[in-house]
C-alpha cells in the first residue's frame, strides 16, 4: 500500500464498510433488487469487517471494548428503568 493506514484511514474504511452493509440489507429486505447469490454470507462478511475496523479503532485509543459495552449496557438499562420501561 502506498501509505500506512492511520486512524483517519480506519474511519474511512469503517464508513465504506457500513455503506456496503447498508446496500446488502436494503437488498435483503427487498428495498432494492437482489443481485447477489448469497446475501446472508455477504451480510455476515460485512458485519465481521465492521467489527474488525472497530477493534482497530478501539485499539488505537486504548479502549477496552468489553468494558465499554458493559458500561453502555448498564447506562441504557438505567435510562430505561428511569422511564418506567
Amino acid at each position: 500500500e502506498p501509505r500506512r493506514w492511520s486512524i483517519e484511514g480506519a474511519m474511512m474504511e469503517l464508513m465504506t464498510e457500513v455503506g456496503d452493509l447498508t446496500e446488502l440489507v436494503l437488498r435483503k429486505e427487498y428495498y432494492k433488487q437482489n443481485i447477489y447469490e448469497d446475501l446472508d454470507y455477504q451480510i455476515k462478511d460485512e458485519v465481521a469487517d465492521i467489527l474488525l475496523v472497530l477493534m482497530r479503532i478501539a485499539d488505537c485509543y486504548n479502549i477496552d471494548l468489553d468494558q465499554a459495552y458493559k458500561e453502555m449496557e448498564q447506562l441504557v438499562s438505567d435510562r430505561l428503568r428511569s422511564r418506567g420501561v
